[in-house]
């Protein structure tokens, strides 16, 4: 009888294993498969680097073949306000630098250089992409310049990770 219940014991213990080895042969199999699309976005060429890419329709973020011209084909530069009065911003932006530090902030400028909209983000060290969006809810200078920034703060000064110039209009 006991030796019964010891060989059941280990053959619980057997297909434990094997499904747990299942489990992560399944988790490496998937992130081989993401990873195309993660590692296009991190490794932006050059011509992208410090650029951001902005549009009023959320960004489809392409695989590695066609990468830049596609993101450009979805880039605007003029926004439009919603019914509501608000003017929503979708970006990918890509740094000049990785980022240093773990938090990192995204603002929209009016032309007096003041902020309109600010946002704070969590980040990773060496993260060197961002897709988000922010939503503007007010501006005193419509259809003027407004500049769109990716920065993080050294000290009481921010770095610039990446930028563009933007026009609301009503």
């Amino acid at each position: 009888m006991m030796e019964s219940m010891c060989f059941a014991s280990r053959c619980d213990a057997r297909a434990h294993r094997t499904a747990v080895r299942g489990w992560l042969l399944w988790l490496v199999a998937a992130s081989i498969a993401l990873a195309p699309v993660y590692a296009s976005a991190q490794n932006a060429p050059k011509q992208l680097r410090g650029k951001i890419i902005t549009s009023d329709k959320p960004i489809d973020i392409p695989s590695a073949k066609g990468f830049e011209k596609k993101l450009r084909k979805q880039d605007r530069k003029k926004f439009r306000c919603d019914p509501e009065g608000k003017w929503v911003i979708y970006f990918v932006a890509f740094f000049n630098r990785p980022l240093p530090i773990e938090q990192m902030g995204v603002v929209v400028l009016d032309a007096k250089k003041e902020p309109v909209a600010v946002a704070n983000v969590s980040g990773q060290k060496g993260q060197r992409t961002l897709a988000s969006q922010i939503v503007v809810d007010t501006t005193e200078s419509p259809g003027k310049p407004h500049v769109l920034q990716v920065f993080y703060a050294k000290g009481d000064k921010p770095i610039v990770l990446a930028k563009k110039t933007i026009l609301l209009l009503k």
